[in-house]
């Protein structure tokens, strides 16, 4: 359930510092000049290690998707560098700007690590991203709104449809946690029963080793870990959380009962015959039932990697509901969490207008959910939320995250 380009290459990483003759700014215009209909002296312009990570052929193959869909480079725009690396924007003749971050060799002076954000409309407003998200096949939803005393929704659309939003359930632990007044330093064990499916590291350290309430609610948001979520679950009962929801804002509680565990979400998707034996259960039979999966192995090969039950078996949330939980760590002013939230903020978020960005997102075969809290330097606070649903078919994550940067771009220039 972490969020990641769909076909941009991840390639890079530390290298030592440049030697005098290297051009970080060259290397980028030469790349630039790459992204055409058939790119052409591709291999000359990366040192040999890059190939160990992906083909030449893939690696022109995405030069020339990024061609097909965004047009040609016009400008090649320097943003940083340090210890090597550059970072650039890549201004396209469609109006898109691709953010690209590389590396070169300290020997050979060739690019050695190259990696591609999603692209995103330069100048995209909110009444733009709207309509190009409701454009999108399956069902989509979005709110933007500035918060406060007096609420005010700068654009909307299906912000009360309830949509599955994946790993976005976590945000109602960690809220669940404020609400109990949960102590930050409490220690717990892990359990082996607590532990999940990828993503996240802690399925491989030991049971029984001891953690702070603050690292598995930090893990659960940063890295999206299932374990640590399934840990907190556990700590807090699934009956404390749904008693929360209210609370935290969800308008129809009742579709998130039972609150599922990630390793029952897993163990439900992996066979048609129980998820079929759970959704004919009534309320109060589904907490038996889940209970007695507990002894089910899980397996990362059973579970589906096409959509199936996202709109029966999943957790679900309206992005109002979203944005109303949002308000709530916001008026909470807890340190701690708003850290925890802020630990890893899912896109660029433009830092000369946002100066704090607390998110959280989910995204399994066809779901995909983000959602941010945001405070710009006049002190005005925003949330930001969409999802998008489909049960045929998987999804673009790289159009969505595009729209979201665009949504994040207009949010740093509103007034």
């Amino acid at each position: 359930m972490k969020i990641l380009p769909l076909f941009f290459c991840s390639l890079f990483f530390f290298v030592p510092p440049v030697r005098a003759g290297g051009s970080l700014e060259a290397a980028a215009g030469e790349v630039s000049s790459r992204i055409a209909e058939k790119p052409a002296g591709v291999a000359g312009l990366f040192d040999k290690s890059v190939f160990r990570h992906i083909s030449l052929e893939k690696l022109t193959e995405v030069l020339a998707g990024l061609y097909a869909q965004h047009g040609a480079v016009e400008r090649t725009v320097f943003v940083s560098s340090a210890a090597g690396s550059g970072h650039f924007f890549l201004d396209t003749e469609r109006g898109y700007r691709v953010p690209m971050a590389l590396s070169l060799d300290a020997d050979s002076g060739k690019i050695n690590g190259i990696f591609f954000s999603p692209p995103y409309r330069k100048d995209s407003s909110l009444k733009d991203v709207r309509e190009r998200l409701a454009a999108l096949p399956g069902r989509t939803g979005l709110l933007v709104r500035r918060l406060g005393e007096k609420p005010e929704d700068l654009e909307s659309l299906n912000a009360d449809g309830h949509f599955a939003v994946g790993s976005a359930f976590k945000l109602y632990v960690l809220g669940t946690l404020l609400k109990e007044g949960a102590s930050w330093e409490k220690l717990y064990r892990l359990k082996a029963e607590d532990k999940s499916l990828p993503t996240g590291r802690l399925r491989d350290w030991p049971a029984g080793s001891p953690l702070t309430l603050h690292t598995l609610a930090a893990l659960m948001i940063s890295e999206s870990d299932n374990t640590a979520s399934d840990a907190l679950i556990s700590a807090l009962g699934r009956r404390t959380i749904e008693a929360a929801l209210p609370a935290l804002g969800h308008s129809d509680p009742g579709r998130l009962k039972p609150f599922l565990r990630t390793s029952e979400m897993f163990k439900l998707k992996s066979g048609t015959g129980a998820a079929l034996e759970y959704l004919n259960l009534a309320g109060e039979e589904k907490y038996g039932f889940l209970a007695s999966l507990s002894g089910t192995p899980l397996s990362a090969e059973g579970f589906t990697k096409s959509p199936f039950g996202v709109d029966k078996i999943e957790w679900f949330a309206s992005p109002a509901d979203l944005c109303r939980l949002m308000a709530y760590f916001a008026e909470k002013k807890d340190a701690k969490a708003l850290e925890i939230l802020a630990l890893n903020p899912g896109l660029k978020v433009p830092a000369e207008k946002i100066i704090y960005a607390g998110y959280k997102g989910g995204s399994e075969p066809g779901v995909l959910s983000m959602t941010w809290l945001l405070k710009n330097k006049s002190s005005e606070s925003f949330c930001l939320s969409a999802s998008w649903n489909n049960e045929k078919d998987n999804l673009g994550e790289s159009e969505f995250f595009g729209l979201m940067q665009s949504a994040l771009n207009a949010l740093g220039t509103q007034r």
